[in-house]
């Protein structure tokens, strides 16, 4: 997915509210960051996360994010508030490193936007020093789920919003894709993110703009039956009966020594 300028906005947005920020917490509870060590961020978008880890690993650690998003890595760059933290362009099949220059290899939210998985898994590998660990996120798109009360443009509009990833199903067959890589799976688990009201601050209803805009610019379906679908989701807060859930999928794994 192409992030332009207005995209990048919309999802910094994302990245702002409670539950993505929750999410970040977790993801720092479990990589277990220790003084010195170096961090590589694959696909690090606005860079809240590479922020985070550049003052877990301090002065004498270090954290590199790179994306494919010149917007994004804009962003990131502008709030850089660290002088151990860095970014660059890089695609993620592709990284300019040496081999084994990183122990620890992160990348939450983009291994299902790369066409090649293989390339994307053997790249993080080659990446780590032997010991080294890896924390890969992924979402399974169809596991998705806003209440409706009209599932036909509920599924109309998931199907046309499918496209925006590569593998909307790719936390069925990470593990094994990370194992053919050379890694040892060391533990997958789930976040989940519920919410049953409208707020500004819930992923759901900065999800759903984001899900519109996309939609709309691809011009896979028209504007009123998208601002239809919304409006339901406006309608069910006010009767108390919205529901959003899904659950992020967070692969650990190491390379063996």
């Amino acid at each position: 997915m192409d992030y332009d300028e207005k995209a990048a906005e919309k999802l910094e947005a994302v990245y702002l509210g409670r539950d993505v920020v929750a999410q970040r917490a977790h993801t720092m509870t479990l990589l277990e960051l220790k003084p010195g060590e170096h961090v590589l961020d694959v696909g690090s978008g606005p860079g809240f996360l590479c922020e985070d880890m550049a003052v877990a690993v301090g002065p004498s650690g270090r954290v590199h994010g790179v994306d494919i998003s010149e917007p994004l890595l804009a962003r990131a760059e502008a709030r850089k508030s660290a002088g151990n933290l860095s970014y660059g362009f890089a695609d993620a099949t592709a990284l300019p490193d040496d081999d084994a220059t990183y122990d620890v290899v992160v990348s939450t939210q983009v291994a299902e936007y790369v066409p090649d998985i293989a390339a994307y898994c053997a790249e993080c590998f080659r990446m780590l020093k032997p010991g080294g660990r890896a924390l890969i996120v992924a979402t399974d798109w169809d596991a998705v789920t806003f209440h409706s009360n009209d599932m036909d443009r509920m599924r109309a509009v998931f199907d046309a919003f499918g496209p925006h990833c590569a593998d909307p199903r790719l936390p069925r067959t990470l593990g094994r894709r990370l194992r053919d890589a050379g890694f040892v799976v060391d533990d997958v688990s789930g976040f989940p993110i519920i919410n049953t009201d409208w707020s500004l601050e819930n992923y759901s209803t900065t999800f759903l703009d984001f899900i519109r805009s996309y939609i709309l610019g691809q011009g896979t379906m028209a504007a009123e039956v998208l601002d239809a679908w919304v409006d339901e989701q406006k309608s069910l807060a006010e009767a108390g009966a919205y529901y959003f859930q899904t659950t992020r999928v967070f692969f650990e794994a190491h390379k063996p020594i």
